[in-house]
């Protein structure tokens, strides 16, 4: 029996390190490049709002006559337009909690009305990572969270369950929390001109202005800071659809 020569055996080690090293080379390439990384697509789905309103007309001057002594009642005074104009009170995510408020009003004489607004769905598609991905579904999911800060705070402040001055604290939180995701944003994507990325810009850049406004308590003759905190979600949610 042949004994297997020195050289075979060091020749088959040899190619076996050396396709190792290959296969490691490659994977790194592949994972230091993101070479077939499939594409994600980070999206905000379609919602769904419940305007109450509480004066409806033709002619938009007649709610601009009205609206002042509406928000010295805590109202938003906001008026959207669809298929005529509605001065809003408020805005709701549940459609049931629209309809009570609405009852109640009824009650008193107020021939109010539920809206609903829907909100397109958005989403961008790319080789994103885990940290643009996350920052992403941030920046989507923005102006809900906001809302849903604002609206809280706004309740908790009419039924007295906090003071004006525990209220304006909360705001400030809210809009700085708004400052950071934004921060961050422009952190990842500065040097990204995509237009949809442009869009999300755009958009902070709206947002955070209306959001200044409230945190520099701009308030309308007779307004009340209820009322401002209210016609601020009320422009977050629906000047770009108005």
């Amino acid at each position: 029996m042949k004994k297997f020569p020195y050289f075979t055996t060091f020749a088959v080690t040899l190619s076996v390190l050396l396709c190792i090293s290959i296969g490691y080379f490659i994977s790194t390439c592949i994972v230091s490049t993101n070479l077939f990384q499939l594409t994600k697509k980070v999206e905000s789905a379609q919602t769904s709002f419940y305007a109450l309103s509480i004066y409806t007309s033709d002619n938009e001057d007649d709610l601009i006559a009205v609206k002042k002594d509406f928000q010295k009642q805590n109202c938003a005074g906001y008026i959207y337009h669809s298929d005529k104009f509605y001065l809003i009170a408020s805005v709701y995510k549940n459609a049931n909690d629209a309809e009570l408020v609405k009852n109640n009003l009824s009650v008193n004489g107020y021939n109010a009305e539920v809206v609903k607004v829907d909100i397109p769905a958005f989403y961008l598609e790319g080789n994103f990572s885990s940290q643009e991905e996350e920052i992403l579904r941030l920046a989507l999911n923005c102006k809900d969270k906001i809302f849903e800060n604002l609206y809280d705070i706004s309740i908790s402040l009419d039924t007295q369950i906090i003071s004006e001055t525990e209220a304006k604290l909360k705001v400030n939180e809210t809009y700085s929390n708004f400052v950071t995701a934004k921060n961050n944003f422009e952190t990842i994507f500065k040097s990204n001109r995509l237009n949809d990325i442009e869009k999300l810009r755009s958009e902070f850049e709206r947002v955070e202005e209306i959001l200044e406004n409230l945190t520099k308590e701009n308030l309308e003759e007779g307004q009340t800071y209820s009322s401002l905190i209210k016609i601020t979600y009320c422009k977050i949610l629906l000047d770009e659809i108005n």
